[in-house]
């Protein structure tokens, strides 16, 4: 069959149709601020409140862009067994954004763990919510897939050796998931005690399961440890293993390989709260918020003990707050309250922290209290979407709220959005580590950074982490390398981002590396 090529003219065009309509949808699809004020450049703004189907208490950024989030069912009660829902940002934030699907596995996904897959841009849900006896917040050991491609949740043959409620999945450098923490059974007078999973588990690529039966520990993301069973912070180090913060501060190496070897470090940070966020703002750099407003950075480059530093305090107490990595690196801390679970003492307002300074300033108000099962995460066009709480909660928030940061805008105090450059071509199949590859945008590029795409529920997001590539020269087309090991940057999907010289980015191109 003869095949007919455009001419080079025409296809440039096509390219620079396409990337422009996408880039108009994708910005004004979504609802811009109202009106943003004189401080916008400086603080950000919120754009309307806006209805969602669902509480979305656990949000993951799929790679077409489109969000995916479970949880409650379409009143705002605890179950996550006959609904999930995705949103599409690119159509808007009115009702028909919004798909609510049937979840047809008999699985209650309430408070799993959750991971993207990386060769398949696939959803992977660990565990969850079971009943015994009438009562909720016991364990189940399912694994199931969400395959975005059909928009179906599918349950899978092969079940994890525990059950697991809160725990973490974590994405390992050869494309395997590390399953940590979770509980098992919970107290029920005559007939159960409580009792958790602190045996870790890996997922394979095909789906098979082994158990690291050497590196079980009950502080490590077990009963001990501030109960370091609940969400276990954990995250690949630089090195290829895992990096462990357990709540109370004691840290851990965990080595995936074989049946397991767990360490645990001399150095101790201080004490958290299970419902305190931390977040990778930097290779080997992580944000920590712990107790009493103090937060930390713990530095896990080095193949010695980790390196504890002061990284200021918070303006609030904020129990139940989401840390989100933007895309320029900053770290936004949202929502919360000095008082757990309750309005009283619940911060409106938000606030950034610069890593290049180590300061902290207050940013934002928002609308509605952001307290337990709520959740924000990082979308392509650099806006964040934050939302959700309550099953259980003072309110029952089927609500979410759009933060634009400040890069977003003009700084003449006008309020008005900046104008922004857009990608005309830059990858769009896979890409290596330690690859150089070339990007073309409408205006001189003046930074890239990437930023690994989100998976936020309860005060964490562990997928995330930030990277700026280095430009060895400007212009509208640069070359730059992606990050040098699997264990730096995980395989799987990135947002990439291309910056003018105003300091505005672009709406991002996501991208495979893997």
């Amino acid at each position: 069959m003869y095949k007919y090529s455009l001419p080079a003219p025409i296809t440039w065009c096509l390219k620079y149709f396409i990337s422009t309509l996408a880039l108009f949808l994708s910005i004004h699809a979504v609802s811009n601020p109202a009106l943003a004020g004189p401080e916008a450049h400086l603080k950000g703004e919120f754009g309307p409140l806006h209805d969602w189907p669902i509480i979305p208490l656990s949000m993951m950024l799929m790679p077409d862009g489109r969000v995916f989030a479970y949880g409650t069912t379409p009143t705002g009660a605890q179950s996550a067994k006959l609904h999930y829902a995705i949103w599409d940002p690119s159509a808007g934030i009115g009702a028909s954004a919004f798909e609510v699907l049937p979840n047809i596995t008999n699985t209650d996904t309430f408070c799993a763990g959750q991971a993207l897959i990386p060769g398949t841009g696939h959803a992977l849900i660990v565990g969850g919510d079971a009943v015994v006896n009438n009562r909720r917040n016991y364990a189940n050991n399912d694994v199931n897939i969400f395959d975005p491609t059909t928009d179906t949740l599918i349950r899978q043959t092969q079940s994890m050796a525990f059950k697991r409620w809160y725990a973490t999945a974590v994405t390992l450098p050869n494309g395997e998931h590390a399953v940590l923490g979770g509980r098992d059974d919970k107290f029920l007078a005559g007939i159960t005690e409580d009792t958790y999973s602190s045996t870790p588990e890996v997922r394979t690529i095909d789906g098979s399961w082994r158990m690291l039966s050497s590196a079980t520990s009950n502080i490590a993301y077990g009963e001990l440890g501030g109960a370091s069973w609940y969400y276990p912070r954990a995250w690949v180090n630089p090195q290829g293993n895992l990096f462990i913060l357990a709540h109370n501060g004691a840290m851990f190496k965990l080595d995936t390989s074989s049946t397991g070897t767990l360490t645990k470090y001399a150095t101790k940070a201080a004490s958290s709260r299970v419902n305190l966020p931390s977040v990778m703002f930097a290779p080997g750099h992580i944000l920590s918020i712990r107790k009493n407003r103090v937060a930390i950075t713990v530095n896990i480059n080095g193949t010695g003990e980790p390196v504890v530093s002061s990284a200021g305090l918070l303006a609030k107490d904020r129990q139940y707050a989401s840390a989100t990595v933007l895309a320029d690196g900053r770290v936004w801390v949202s929502g919360g309250s000095s008082t757990g679970n309750t309005l009283d003492g619940a911060a409106l307002e938000s606030e950034l922290w610069d890593p290049n300074t180590g300061n902290w300033t207050t940013a934002a108000s928002a609308a509605e209290a952001r307290l337990y099962h709520s959740a924000a995460i990082l979308l392509p066009d650099g806006t964040v979407l934050t939302g959700g709480g309550g099953a259980p909660g003072p309110l029952k928030q089927l609500n979410g709220e759009i933060y634009y940061p400040p890069y977003l805008f003009k700084t003449d105090g006008s309020g008005e959005l900046a104008s922004r450059p857009e990608i005309i071509d830059a990858p769009t199949t896979m890409i290596g580590w330690d690859q150089s590859f070339s990007i073309e945008a409408t205006d001189n590029i003046a930074k890239v950074t990437l930023v690994r795409v989100g998976a936020a529920t309860h005060a964490f997001d562990h997928e995330a982490r930030f990277f700026e590539l280095s430009i060895p020269q400007t212009g509208n087309i640069v070359t730059v390398r992606s990050p040098a090991t699997a264990n730096i940057a995980p395989p799987g999907f990135y947002l990439l981002f291309v910056w003018n010289a105003e300091g505005v980015p672009s709406v991002a191109r996501i991208i495979q590396i893997s």
